[in-house]
């Protein structure tokens, strides 16, 4: 039963009898275009004027929330001045309910006053588009979106829904306005996410419009701008229910016309649904969003509900262990949930009629291959964008793909030689694993077949005269090339299996002769790709392309695919902590992800002991499948001593810390020793951008593996380690990132004295920055509580109560608060007394305790001038000056805040 919104009018007259809110709307604006921190006072200030400038009659309000009962109440903002309508609505705040646009309950959206639909609801499944635009001459430092990471998070909220046959979702990976547009007309989806870069721009001269644009990638890569009303054209005529603009100011409009700027362009056309940025959106903030908006669209809520989760959603971290797994990577979302703005002309319009009876996807169709001149390749190829753009950008004459087994070299190399074949390249192909025995005098004789009649004529009689192997191939690969117009591409596959165990060379004479033969070629039109797990020697870097690992998208991907065949258990993709266990115990490995499907395949209930049995059976499959115990076998001495060493790195290290590791003797090398381990790949070689710099690192199924052979680690290359992290860090690389590895180096060098103290004066403080309370609570500040050292055990205490404050949780926290203080005055820790005693307060004052929480801090203020601390007294006077202001005591509350200023400018 749906329910009836409540509307909220704003008066059209509004910035002129409330000029005061025009300028903080501009304010914030501002704050939002320079990324910086927007906290929920600043939001709750702009938020209560607004709400007090409504004057909405309040017992009708609580009428409606009683009426509503336990389902959620629709607020709806309904005006046609534009510029009352740019206002940051979605801030509003109510002095009893909170933030409306935010809060359980309630869901606050903006009416559309254009036409209304004129399509009626669909049927299910409900198809979702999800259509990302990533430009390859974007700004790198600054511009780059994290597609993998959104689509990863998107696909795991649906994977659930998608397996139970209610929904079905579509991810090109290519960022055109024609395929949008091809797509929306052939896939006919409901549901479209259009993530990428947007922008607005408000012109100086006063008779020109604004102008709105998306930026597409063109035919090249580049980046396309499209307008407002281009981009709105695609839709006309669809029966898309709603587009998410996940885009920076996609949400902005004019403040004289309701028909300029994205969102108001796509409403205009008739899109029930609209929801975009009011301002620039970080990556993380977006990323949060769409992971919660997803998460309730498979739940069938209704968009403005979906909306109302996004933006709670952006307060909160991802989940634990996507942040282990990111290694500290996450942004603070800078007050940013407030930014997503729906505009809409029929709140409780459904997506689509869910009252259908779902039919799990078919198994055919997953089942099924293509196949490329004699080999088999996946009916769809899954994931790798950046890497298929990467080498379909790439003009090369010869390329060399490798990897350890089971990362899709086949799969890759496979879409590339498919492309070269759609634009008119004769593709042949030789597997060192043809299912049929083929000979290598099959081979050449299926190359014959290939020539015209004359052409294989003139061969016939020049084969007497070849008395050499490369000159056969020499002269039937010329035959070839004038047979394709210099268009030929010759592909050979999986040649770690004719490689020579100790110098990576072919053993196989007569392919050595035609690899040959092919290089000499390629400066007339030949092109030679290669996949080996091993480096040829002598080849170069310039024609090597070194595979990395799936990322966690495309490996949920290959998931989603294998339990359509049925090879994991209903259910398994809802775990979503196993799903990350399981990518990185296998280090992203998709032959490693078959094989622990075979081994879960018909569990019904997945105990975590039968699980982690299941996983451990599958990486040992895997380390088999690698041939590890005998590539590592055939490694020289110096060699085999680093990958035994490189175990003391839990992260990407770069060339100078591989070095430090040194060897047994002065005169190994240790550079040669690594480019050995690249060269069969027992080590992973990976381009750090933030540092400009090549970094290496085992995989973890090569780690388990050594594990497994030799569980010590002296600790003499822990404390190599250890100091190279130490170092990093206090030179170099002062970032969050950096700091946790340090961490864990500390520990593993056994120094936890060490390592306590860089936790909390540099981890613990950015993580509570971030919002992460519960990740410190549980994961940093526990073992940190059993401290040998008196201080550093305070501290941490003191840290688990200001957590729990940040929770709300104030009964917790101020018994935690109250043991530090104890300890803290035993045993004279005056500068650790002061914070606590101010951390104290901010319970008191969060109670609405004034009096108490100004007696808090006129006692730390009294001991931080006593002790000298400036920064401490700075804060504490301005955290007096917040009691002062809640009093409504404006002039003490200044008086205090300009004592503050004073001595920020004093210490700088």
């Amino acid at each position: 039963m749906s329910i009836e919104p409540f509307i909220l009018r704003p008066g059209s007259d509004l910035l002129e009898r409330q000029p005061n809110i025009g300028r903080m709307s501009g304010d914030l604006a501002r704050i939002y275009a320079g990324h910086n921190y927007v906290n929920d006072d600043a939001l709750q200030g702009i938020g209560g004027y607004l709400w007090q400038a409504l004057q909405v009659d309040e017992a009708a309000l609580q009428a409606a929330r009683q009426r509503a009962g336990t389902r959620t109440l629709p607020l709806v903002i309904d005006c046609d001045n534009p510029a009352v309508q740019q206002l940051p609505w979605e801030t509003l705040y109510h002095p009893t309910f909170g933030f409306l646009g935010r809060e359980k309950g309630f869901t606050l959206v903006r009416r559309s006053p254009h036409a209304a639909v004129s399509h009626a609801n669909g049927t299910g499944p409900l198809r979702v588009l999800l259509f990302t635009s990533l430009p390859d001459d974007v700004d790198a430092e600054r511009g780059r979106l994290n597609v993998e990471d959104e689509q990863a998070h998107v696909l795991e909220a649906l994977s659930p829904a998608i397996a139970a046959g209610k929904v079905v979702l579509e991810m090109p990976d290519d960022g055109r306005l024609a395929t949008l547009e091809q797509l929306v007309a052939q896939f006919r989806p409901q549901l479209v996410f259009l993530s990428g870069h947007g922008n607005f721009v408000k012109p100086v001269e006063r008779d020109k419009d604004p102008s709105a644009t998306f930026l597409f990638e063109d035919d090249d890569g580049r980046g396309h701008a499209v307008r407002g009303e281009r981009l709105a054209q695609v839709f006309i005529e669809s029966r898309v229910e709603c587009v998410v603009l996940s885009a920076c100011q996609s949400g902005q409009g004019a403040s004289d016309s309701l028909t300029h700027g994205l969102m108001w362009r796509l409403a205009q056309v008739g899109v029930p649904h609209v929801i975009g940025m009011r301002e620039s959106v970080l990556d993380r903030a977006g990323t949060l969003f769409a992971r919660a908006f997803f998460d309730a669209v498979a739940q069938e809520r209704r968009i403005d509900e979906a909306l109302q989760a996004g933006r709670r959603a952006i307060t909160r971290p991802l989940a634990d262990q996507v942040w282990r797994k990111e290694s500290g990577t996450a942004e603070q979302s800078l007050g940013q949930w407030s930014l997503p703005v729906l505009l809409t002309q029929a709140v409780g319009r459904p997506l689509i009629d869910w009252g259908f009876t779902p039919q799990p996807p078919m198994r055919s169709g997953w089942d099924t291959v293509r196949t490329l001149d004699g080999i088999q390749l996946p009916a769809r190829f899954i994931g790798r964008r950046s890497e298929l753009r990467q080498l379909k950008g790439r003009v090369f004459k010869q390329l060399l793909i490798t990897a350890v087994g089971g990362q899709g070299k086949t799969a890759l190399a496979g879409e590339l030689a498919l492309t070269h074949q759609q634009q008119g390249y004769l593709v042949v192909v030789w597997s060192a694993h043809p299912e049929d025995g083929e000979s290598w005098d099959l081979f050449e004789l299926t190359l014959q077949l290939k020539l015209s009649s004359e052409r294989g004529k003139k061969y016939d009689q020049l084969l007497p005269k070849l008395d050499t192997e490369e000159k056969r191939a020499l002269m039937l690969l010329q035959l070839l090339l004038e047979e394709a117009n210099s268009k030929l591409l010759l592909f050979f596959d999986n040649l770690e299996t004719v490689q020579d165990g100790a110098t990576q060379a072919l053993t196989d004479p007569r392919l050595a002769a035609w690899v040959g033969a092919a290089q000499r070629l390629t400066g007339r039109g030949l092109r030679l790709l290669l996949t080996s797990r091993w480096i040829l020697p002598g080849w170069s870097a310039a024609d090597h392309f070194a595979l990395r690992p799936l990322l966690y998208g495309d490996f949920l991907r290959l998931a989603l695919a294998l339990q359509r065949q049925g090879q994991l258990p209903e259910g398994f993709l809802q775990a979503r902590k196993r799903l990350w266990q399981v990518y990185d115990v296998l280090g992203g490995n998709a032959r490693g992800l078959t094989f622990f499907a075979n081994a879960v395949v018909g569990m019904s209930a997945v105990a975590e002991t039968a699980f982690l049995e299941k996983l451990a059976q599958a990486t040992a499959e895997l380390q088999t499948n690698m041939a590890l115990a005998e590539v590592v076998a055939q490694l020289p001495a110096a060699a085999d001593g680093l990958l035994r060493r490189l175990r003391v790195y839990r992260t990407t290290v770069a060339l100078e810390g591989v070095v430090k590791l040194g060897l047994e003797t002065d005169s190994d090398d240790p550079e040669r020793a690594l480019a050995r381990l690249l060269a069969v790949s027992l080590v992973e070689r990976f381009w750090d951008s933030d540092w400009l710099t090549p970094v290496y690192q085992l995989s973890n199924v090569v780690a388990s593996w050594l594990e497994a052979q030799d569980a010590a680690l002296p600790l003499v290359w822990r404390e190599v380690a250890a100091d190279y992290q130490l170092y990093l860090f206090r030179q170099e690389r002062r970032t969050l990132t950096q700091a946790i590895a340090t961490h864990d180096a500390l520990q593993a060098a056994e120094r936890s004295a060490a390592a306590q103290r860089l936790a909390l004066d540099h981890i613990i403080g950015r993580l509570n920055r971030a919002g992460l309370y519960q990740t410190i609570l549980e994961d940093w500040l526990p073992p940190l509580r059993e401290a040998a050292d008196a201080k550093t055990r305070a501290e941490a205490i003191g840290q688990t109560g200001k957590q729990h404050l940040h929770i709300g949780d104030y009964a917790t926290a101020l018994d935690y608060l109250q043991q530090s203080l104890a300890i803290q005055q035993e045993i004279g820790d005056k500068s650790g007394e002061g914070t606590t005693l101010n951390n104290i307060s901010g319970i008191y004052r969060a109670r609405g305790d004034y009096a108490t929480a100004l007696d808090y801090l006129q006692q730390s203020l009294a001991i931080q001038q006593e002790i000298g601390d400036k920064s401490g007294e700075g804060t504490t006077l301005n955290n007096i000056s917040q009691i002062f202001k809640a009093r409504g005591d404006y002039a003490t509350a200044l008086d205090y805040l300009q004592q503050s200023l004073a001595i920020q400018q004093e210490i700088g």
